[in-house]
């Protein structure tokens, strides 16, 4: 049974001005792995762009925000062998997702030039 829905969408541009700009900015959302990850590719700002999206799909399927102590970094997007990618759950998110009783996170991600999106349906 489906518990919740989250979609966003961010302009790619934006959120490498941010990368540029802000040198903490990279280190408050990602995590070290994600950071690693985006780094080696090409076009780095579509991969940060997609997770940032993700983050913010998770949080609008959870329904809570940032409430009770939650924090970009308890949201991880990471790939599993085949490419696919996957939010990994750690610390407040965690235990706000197992406390609510919930099963599963299934995320989709996609990007053009300019724009990234992400969904999150959460079982």
């Amino acid at each position: 049974m489906i518990k919740g829905v989250g979609v966003d969408m961010v302009e790619i541009g934006r959120v490498k001005k941010l990368i540029e700009q802000d040198r903490g900015f990279a280190e408050r959302i990602f995590t070290d792995r994600e950071i690693a990850y985006c780094e080696s590719k090409y076009s780095r700002a579509q991969h940060y762009a997609a997770r940032f999206t993700a983050k913010e799909a998770f949080f609008k399927a959870l329904g809570t925000g940032f409430r009770d102590g939650m924090s970009w970094r308890d949201v991880e997007v990471e790939n599993d062998p085949l490419g696919k990618p996957q939010l990994r759950l750690t610390a407040v998110a965690l235990r706000q997702f197992r406390r609510r009783k919930l099963k599963k996170a299934m995320l989709s991600l996609s990007h053009t030039r300019e724009m990234a999106v992400a969904l999150v349906v959460i079982e």
